[in-house]
């Protein structure tokens, strides 16, 4: 288990919800206490199944985590500010949530494996 990526998508999320609370002028403690939950709770009950965090994750797990994680983050928002599961479920707010998490969650990944792929060239050298 990578626990140090779990930690660091836990982050991700929540730099992205708060982002996004402040754009909204809506970053307070309701704000955050409505939306970082659901956002976490879909993220994580996605990522964790579906092998995202395994010493070797299939490469498939991180894109499907991402779609399916934040489309039920989205939806378990909606349940918990009482507007239903499809309630909160408007296309500009999925691509724009899409568009972040994917930034916040996959840049670090993306930085991380162009390091470490410099440092192994590095060293075959």
């Amino acid at each position: 288990m990578r626990w140090s990526w779990m930690l660091g998508d836990a982050i991700a999320l929540t730099l992205f919800v708060l982002v996004g609370l402040q754009s909204h002028g809506t970053l307070d403690e309701h704000g955050l206490s409505r939306s970082l939950p659901p956002f976490l709770l879909g993220w994580f009950l996605t990522a964790l199944p579906l092998g995202v965090y395994r010493a070797q994750p299939p490469r498939w797990a991180l894109p499907a985590a991402w779609v399916v994680g934040v489309t039920l983050g989205i939806m378990f928002r909606g349940l918990w500010m009482g507007r239903g599961m499809l309630g909160a479920m408007s296309p500009v707010f999925w691509i724009i949530s899409l568009t972040g998490v994917a930034l916040f969650t996959g840049l670090p990944r993306f930085i991380a494996h162009w390091l470490r792929t410099r440092r192994e060239g590095a060293l075959a050298r």
